[in-house]
């Protein structure tokens, strides 16, 4: 596997830091490869990889299940949103992790118990630079220009994950140039016109490509915006309701999300 980036937690698996470490916990914002990194290093050590969902009676039964499946890394992903039940389970079973096997945590919180970050050998994703990116994108070969569009125009350094997102999508550069517009928009002072011009672009029933536009477009305000943090948490908002309520009218979330932002 091919793992660009995270240096620090390379030369800490390569020099055998993990070697007697049976319960980790990764810990990094969403989209940061945690998953890609939880399957490196199931791949290094030559455990097969298993992913658990996270109820009590999954962790409960970890110890009888391990005993049949050894040489086995088993990942709890996205563990902050476990019961309290599940947390205590868990802790109960790192304080004596099973021989033969690695427990992995994956996480974007950062206010996950105490008592168990205190029983785990922590890993946190480090940033991604421009350059490793650039030397990413070397394997995965999006094509230039739509690179630059994001780094470039959109002040964006995309992690791994979010750039193999991107490449699949066949109307990338729709969704970039909609993004570039309504930024530009924003940072000239948006104007009712613009408004109407951009929310009627809009697609009816591609809730994916929604969620991508709206993150890319939060990603690529400039703080010295005026307005910043509202038209931010109008963006946040937008993102919260396409996520919780059925929305039949992508064009008019649109609109009414770039009305907030006209102070």
């Amino acid at each position: 596997m091919y793992l660009e980036g995270q240096e620090e937690i390379k030369k800490l698996i390569d020099n055998g830091k993990l070697d007697n470490s049976n319960f980790i916990i990764i810990k990094g914002p969403r989209s940061y490869g945690k998953t890609y990194l939880t399957k490196y290093i199931a791949l290094h050590y030559g455990m097969n990889y298993i992913m658990l969902d996270n109820k009590v009676e999954t962790i409960r039964n970890l110890v009888d299940s391990s005993r049949n499946n050894n040489n086995c890394l088993y990942h709890f992903k996205d563990f902050e949103k476990s019961s309290a039940a599940a947390k205590a389970a868990l802790l109960k079973i790192a304080e004596e992790t099973p021989k033969g096997i690695k427990i992995v945590v994956t996480t974007s919180a950062y206010n996950l118990l105490n008592t168990l970050i205190s029983r785990a050998y922590l890993l946190n994703i480090e940033p991604y630079t421009k350059d490793n990116i650039i030397s990413f994108n070397n394997v995965l070969q999006l094509d230039n220009n739509l690179l630059s569009k994001i780094m470039d125009e959109l002040n964006m350094v995309p992690t791994p994950s979010l750039l193999y997102t991107y490449k699949q999508r066949e109307d990338l550069n729709e969704i970039l140039d909609l993004t570039i517009e309504t930024k530009n928009a924003i940072s000239n002072g948006l104007r009712l016109e613009d408004i109407s011009r951009i929310s009627n672009k809009f697609w009816k029933d591609d809730k994916e490509k929604l969620e991508i536009y709206l993150h890319l477009l939060k990603t690529s305000i400039n703080p010295t915006t005026p307005y910043y943090y509202v038209i931010i948490n109008t963006i946040e908002r937008t993102l919260y309701n396409l996520n919780t309520i059925a929305i039949s009218n992508y064009r008019q979330l649109i609109h009414n999300m770039l009305m907030e932002m006209i102070v």
